[in-house]
């Protein structure tokens, strides 16, 4: 087939990024013809085979105002592009709000949904909560943006086939946008298995000032507010003796708990990396007691590393954890809760140990050819309807 993907960024810096170049690596290794229309100044990473197709947002920004502006004018350019090559594709897949002209429409969360749920676990406590749930739209236009996208994608007789990762957001596409449930397809997200099983332990302790003998907690991601960062830090700080915290994610979105680390020498922001497989190669656990996340691909990646996972039911991929017995999963993201599971597992490495096996050998269907094999059947509905 002749397959284009949509989306703003092919590169390895973020879960989302990454799949998509996973995702096109996959299809071209089973002999389809891919081309990727992204923003070239932000798609970095190569995909030997596929033919790139550059669309150009006004603006790139992660401003509370510039980012809701780079998303719709990437999402109309790409629109505009597509219309004008769409006799070229059997499917057009756009993953998530990045244009309005497709076959199939892969969905990571749905818009509505996730700011519902935003506010009961993350925004619980915010003040005049009621109020600013109110002004969502207008305080945070990128909600606005999405929302709006969103009901241009799911018009009827618009899309041929949906992709989520998870039941739930399955459930919220059928309940916010009305799609019939034959037409959704449930297809995880890709991990690259065998890079993060075969990644060595190198010098990056050293560099940390880590000694080779103390235990490492890993905390990967870019959002931190909603990934339990606050929880992590201040669950970490009561623990005798004290592991080791090492933060993965962008710097900007750390400024503010840089401060309430209370840990001295033992957290390490690191910034963001394309190679998070170094990382999770020198933690003996992966932390991320999360507020809410649809499905929470570092879980599958800590589990292809071989290391056991700390996390809670509000992760998409709890599930996985919880059926290969890989780890704790919290019900709530508390910091007692955390205290006490991160506790039991700093003192018994055989059971840490025994996790991480069953991780690893529960990670392989996670694989990136399971993933593009499963993608390319739907495609094949999606042509066929």
């Amino acid at each position: 087939m002749r397959i284009a993907l949509v989306y703003r960024n092919f590169n390895l810096s973020g879960s989302l990024e990454r799949d998509e170049v996973f995702l096109a690596r996959g299809l071209i290794e089973l002999g389809h013809d891919v081309h990727c229309y992204g923003n070239p100044k932000t798609s970095t990473t190569e995909i030997p085979g596929a033919t790139f197709h550059d669309v150009r947002p006004w603006i790139v920004s992660t401003s509370r105002l510039g980012l809701p502006l780079e998303r719709a004018s990437f999402a109309l350019g790409a629109t505009r592009a597509l219309r004008q090559d769409r006799g070229s594709y059997d499917v057009i897949d756009v993953c998530g709000v990045s244009a309005w002209e497709h076959d199939v429409v892969t969905v990571h969360g749905v818009t509505s949904a996730g700011t519902r749920t935003w506010w009961r676990d993350v925004g619980a406590n915010r003040r005049l909560r009621r109020t600013r749930k109110r002004l969502g739209p207008i305080l945070r236009p990128d909600i606005a943006v999405g929302r709006a996208i969103e009901k241009l994608q799911f018009r009827t007789g618009r899309y041929k086939r949906v992709l989520v990762p998870t039941e739930q957001v399955k459930l919220d596409v059928i309940t916010e946008h009305g799609v019939p449930d034959e037409m959704i397809d449930v297809v995880p997200y890709p991990v690259d298995v065998a890079v993060f099983a075969r990644a060595p332990r190198d010098g990056l302790r050293k560099e940390l000032g880590i000694d080779a003998d103390a235990l490492v907690l890993l905390f990967i991601g870019n959002d931190p507010e909603r990934k339990g960062l606050g929880e992590t830090i201040e669950a970490v700080a009561s623990l005798q003796p004290r592991p080791h915290l090492v933060v993965v994610g962008k710097p900007a979105a750390m400024t503010s708990f840089r401060s309430k680390a209370g840990l001295e020498g033992n957290i390490h922001f690191v910034g963001a990396t394309e190679h998070p497989e170094r990382y999770y190669a020198n933690a003996d656990v992966l932390v991320l007691p999360t507020k809410y996340d649809p499905w929470c691909i570092p879980l599958i990646e800590g589990m292809a590393a071989g290391i056991p996972v700390v996390t809670t039911t509000r992760a998409g991929s709890a599930p996985v954890v919880e059926a290969a017995n890989a780890g704790i999963v919290l019900q709530e993201p508390s910091v007692r809760g955390l205290r006490e599971a991160l506790d039991a597992l700093a003192r018994d490495p055989v059971r840490r140990s025994e996790m991480g096996a069953r991780g690893a050998n529960a990670a392989d269907r996670f694989s990136i050819a399971s993933h593009a094999a499963a993608t390319a059947a739907a495609y094949e509905r999606a042509r066929d309807a």
